[in-house]
């Protein structure tokens, strides 16, 4: 099951680095939406968080939930990479290579983490 876990996040990741930020190159409205960038955004994806890190694959007693579990992991993890994407592109344009190197760079590693904790969680009971 890690394994499985390890691969269906991986090609999200890929994936959807690739279409959102590079191939629909997808950015938010032009103007300056201060409500949008700090508050919609960060309650939104604090709660999908939230959502990810309090929900255990080991605790899902039914095979219908560790399904439904399994889902809601991957349709977080498209909606993490799409609001990562979609922030990366829209701020890029404001800073200078480095700055936008480093963006990236913490981005992605928030992605990462997630699958990092994705793994770690799927390997605590074996499941």
């Amino acid at each position: 099951m890690a394994l499985f876990v390890a691969i269906r996040d991986g090609i999200i990741f890929i994936a959807g680095v690739w279409y959102f930020e590079f191939h629909r190159d997808y950015t938010f409205p032009e103007e300056k939406n201060l409500l949008l960038y700090f508050v919609a955004v960060p309650i939104i994806w604090s709660t999908l968080i939230q959502i990810w890190t309090s929900t255990r694959y080991s605790e899902q007693k039914s095979a219908v939930m560790l399904v439904f579990t399994h889902l809601m992991a991957v349709l977080l993890l498209i909606s993490t990479v799409f609001l990562i994407s979609a922030t990366l592109n829209t701020i890029a344009e404001t800073l200078d290579p480095f700055g936008v190197f480093m963006f990236h760079f913490v981005g992605w590693t928030v992605i990462l983490s997630l699958i990092y904790y994705d793994l770690v969680d799927i390997n605590r009971n074996g499941k």
